[in-house]
């Protein structure tokens, strides 16, 4: 019996064929698409690192000025700290302590609406804020507006009825409203105002409390409601997943079913495609020809599709590519000319006033000996006049030793100001040559070595001396970043002025000398005797080093001896118990108990091992500051020109103004004026001086730091502010 074999679908296999083809075009385009979609993603991440890389430089910008503002503050420079305020304001107009800040600067220039405006301001921001409050009440005091000033104490007893600071300013306010009537103020009044203010303080202490109870309510219902709406949303998730999950299920069964549909329907295809295979074949074979050519073209412009996506993501990624470098480029120059203009910043800031050569030849006479008073082993001092001012010029040697000395000077006197420390006018880089304030007294060397000075010394000044000397190295110790070390702390780096105010001098240059002369048998120092002996053997410099200075200069103080075996003699006197024998009695009768205190710190501070030194800011300032007031009492009440000493020197107030200079800047006519009144002179077109009504060379100002320090030292000495 014979059999016939049936032929294959071949339209069957030719449509899988294209289904087929179909879905991997359709995978190669959900390809492209996640590709565009992580493009557009990394877009989106690079502008956000941007923004936030933006906002933050706003932000420490915005800090950076707060902080300058501040530190022009507490220099007495508020004109220029109220323009940082401002600028400060403007960045973020939202901050409360900057409004109070500035109207504080106001207050101090006398622009009291002004400092009131901005007092408002602060309250308005935060009426919790009690400084807004006091310093409105402040303002509205100065300008006699006492009604205003007890109203806004009153708010601010509202927001803190404990605050001490509030209270006090009330009382005073009262003060003031009774004095202004011409009488004075009575206690039962202050009782009754204050009786009030505790009544107002019992109810809102009491309501407090209940309030904190009824926080204390709220909360334990918010946490109820909020376990139980988790509750129910837990709940309504569940069944919201398993309705999700059935809903799945059914579809995903319903596209069984239609699969099963189509499978049975394509398999009742294929069965009368066999029954009609015999009689159709060479129709057949036509159409598989056909299927072919159409899926071979069908193939190319797929192929070609996935090429031209190919071209398009390899073009995205080079263009990504290339827009990463550029922003990588950006940042690296961004950050070169931040770095740079910061270098540049630095640099002018730390750059003095410069004299040229020709000057400082005038000034000395070309550097005549008959000029120099003074000559160390790494510089030559001359006295000269220079600008008008009387000057001591420092001509360092052009050596390595010297460049450092110089460089590390002007570094470390740009940076510090203190009215214990010489004060450094300007430098001249040609010379290497650096330009200080004057002080006719010499040195404390001087005046101990000399028998009649030593006696001007009475045991007061000493006391004020050695407070004025324990305060100049705590303020070099305290320096931020890193703290200064004087290293070279002995009575001949001890300057005094014409008011035997202390100046400290030479002062952060000590570990260039050891550096320069590591390999030498002599010590660099000109008085190794006050030098730490761990510092000598080490070499390693601490602000231990000057405590051990400092106590062997409280030494020659208290005994005026000259410093070697001065250590020995007086810890024997101690142990004996006659330290009298061994003090200077031409300072004058010294009292027991300062005797005592005196010997007691200076032994300690020259104790052999470090650890076993005070620290100069701890208890030893306290018990010297302390001696210090009790002397100066003394002193005063045994004085008899106090009076006459409270004279404002004429050469401290302004010609224009009449006025105590605050910014005193020298003019061509060699003449000082205040800053602000010699800037309007020239504002309203005058080119004469407003002295000599001649014709002045030039409108160049430049400060007068000397006289600006000597007004400053005054103003402390008798208690004044400008």
């Amino acid at each position: 019996m014979f059999s016939v074999q049936s032929p294959r679908p071949l339209r069957a296999r030719g449509g899988d064929a294209a289904v087929e083809r179909g879905r991997e075009l359709r995978r190669e385009s959900k390809v492209g698409a996640r590709t565009r979609a992580k493009l557009r993603e990394a877009e989106s991440s690079r502008k956000e690192i941007e923004e936030r890389e933006r906002l933050e430089a706003e932000e420490a910008d915005y800090r950076r000025v707060w902080a300058k503002g501040n530190e022009l503050f507490y220099t007495r420079r508020y004109q220029e700290a109220a323009a940082r305020y401002t600028e400060a304001v403007n960045k973020n107009p939202n901050e409360p302590a900057v409004f109070r800040n500035r109207a504080q600067c106001h207050i101090f220039l006398g622009a009291l609406p002004q400092g009131l405006e901005d007092a408002e301001k602060c309250i308005e921001l935060d009426p919790t804020y009690l400084m807004g409050y006091l310093c409105k009440a402040k303002v509205q005091a100065l300008m006699q507006n006492y009604q205003s000033a007890m109203a806004t104490y009153i708010e601010g007893l509202k927001r803190d009825p404990n605050s001490t600071i509030i209270i006090d300013g009330f009382k005073r306010c009262v003060t003031c409203i009774e004095k202004s009537k011409g009488g004075d103020v009575g206690i039962v009044d202050l009782e009754d105002i204050l009786r009030d203010w505790h009544s107002d303080i019992y109810l809102s202490n009491e309501l407090q409390k209940y309030m904190e109870e009824v926080a204390v309510l709220k909360k334990e219902a918010s946490d109820e409601r909020l376990r139980r709406m988790e509750s129910e949303q837990t709940a309504r998730t569940s069944e919201a997943n398993h309705v999700q999950r059935q809903k799945e299920t059914e579809e995903h069964l319903s596209k069984i079913q239609q699969e099963l549909q189509q499978v049975k329907a394509r398999q009742d295809e294929v069965a009368n495609e066999l029954q009609k295979a015999n009689k159709h074949n060479e129709h057949a074979q036509n159409q598989l020809l056909e299927s072919k050519k159409f899926h071979s073209e069908e193939l190319q412009k797929a192929s070609e599709h996935s090429l031209n996506l190919q071209h398009q993501l390899t073009e995205s990624k080079e263009r990504y590519n290339q827009l990463q470098s550029k922003h990588d480029v950006l940042l690296k120059e961004r950050d070169a000319a931040l770095e740079e203009v910061e270098k540049l910043r630095r640099r002018s800031a730390a750059m003095p006033c410069q004299f040229s050569l020709a000057e400082l030849e005038r000034a000395t006479e070309n550097f005549s000996t008959s000029t120099k008073f003074r000559e160390c082993g790494v510089a030559s001092v001359y006295r000269g006049v220079l600008r008008n001012m009387t000057v001591a010029i420092k001509v360092l040697r052009h050596d390595g030793q010297g460049r450092s000395q110089f460089e590390q000077g002007v570094a470390i006197h740009s940076r510090v100001r203190h009215p214990n420390l010489v004060t450094l006018l300007g430098a001249c880089t040609e010379l290497l040559t650096l330009v200080y304030e004057f002080l006719p007294n010499g040195s404390l060397e001087d005046f101990l070595s000399c028998e009649d000075k030593r006696r001007t010394l009475t045991w007061q000044i000493r006391i004020r001396i050695i407070a004025e000397i324990c305060s100049a190295l705590i303020f070099l110790h305290e320096n931020r970043p890193e703290p200064i070390v004087h290293g070279d702390l002995h009575p001949a780096n001890i300057l005094l002025d014409a008011n035997l105010v202390t100046k400290l001098s030479d002062f952060g240059i000590f570990h260039l000398l050891i550096q320069s002369n590591s390999n030498s048998t002599n010590h660099p120092v000109e008085a190794p005797i006050y030098v730490d002996p761990e510092c000598l053997a080490t070499r390693k410099m601490t602000p231990h080093s000057d405590v051990y200075s400092f106590g062997m200069v409280v030494l020659r103080l208290l005994t005026g001896k000259p410093p070697l075996g001065i250590k020995k003699i007086v810890e024997d006197a101690m142990e004996q118990g006659d330290l009298n024998s061994v003090v200077d009695t031409s300072a004058g009768e010294w009292p027991d108990v300062h005797i005592q205190q005196l010997a007691h710190i200076a032994l300690s501070c020259t104790e052999q091992n470090s650890r076993y030194r005070p620290v100069l800011s701890g208890q030893l300032w306290t018990a010297v500051e302390t001696m210090r007031d009790v002397a100066m009492l003394s002193s005063q009440s045994s004085s008899s020109l106090v009076q006459e000493e409270s004279i404002i020197p004429s050469h401290f107030t302004c010609s224009i103004s009449h006025e105590i200079m605050k910014d005193p800047q020298l003019t061509a006519d060699g003449i000082t004026y205040e800053g602000n009144s010699i800037r309007e002179w020239f504002g309203r077109g005058k080119i004469t001086s407003p002295f000599t009504n001649l014709p002045l060379q030039h409108q160049e100002l430049i400060p007068n730091i000397a006289l600006r320090s000597a007004i400053q030292e005054w103003l402390q000495q008798h208690s004044m502010v400008l």
